[in-house]
């Protein structure tokens, strides 16, 4: 791509736009934890390892939920829900233990959080003010 410069290089899918999203998380159930992991905007669910699951002391599901993964393939995995924190931004969510290489922070959890993925700065923005409006109450 000769002659683009790096912000218009981006925009067309060059290497400026590849890459990975990580942010660091604070993660509670009993116990809280501080992990990083991968934002995977294709991801419904976040998904973290047993091991992980173990450290927070999620409580699961008394069935797993059936799931279908990015190659495809359909399996079981256990359910839980945790806390997620990320900067002043604190929300329960659902996720999934399963086999995976890092923890995964699914869209789902990012909804709850009001934060959607800036590709270009490879960092989590608000999607909305985080402040709650009730209508009944107030």
């Amino acid at each position: 791509m000769a002659g683009i410069d790096e912000n218009r290089r981006a925009a067309y899918g060059g290497p400026r736009a590849m890459g990975h999203v990580y942010q660091r998380v604070k993660l509670s159930a009993e116990r809280t934890v501080s992990v990083r992991m991968l934002v995977d905007t294709g991801a419904t669910s976040s998904v973290i390892p047993e091991a992980l699951a173990r450290a927070v002391g999620i409580k699961r599901l008394r069935r797993s939920v059936p799931t279908t993964l990015a190659d495809r393939r359909r399996v079981k995995l256990d359910a839980g829900t945790a806390i997620f924190r990320i900067g002043a931004r604190e929300a329960p969510a659902t996720l999934l233990v399963g086999d995976v290489a890092e923890p995964i922070l699914g869209v789902e959890t990012l909804g709850g959080l009001g934060l959607t993925v800036d590709p270009r700065r490879r960092r989590l923005t608000p999607s909305r003010h985080y402040a709650v409006r009730l209508g009944a109450f107030g």
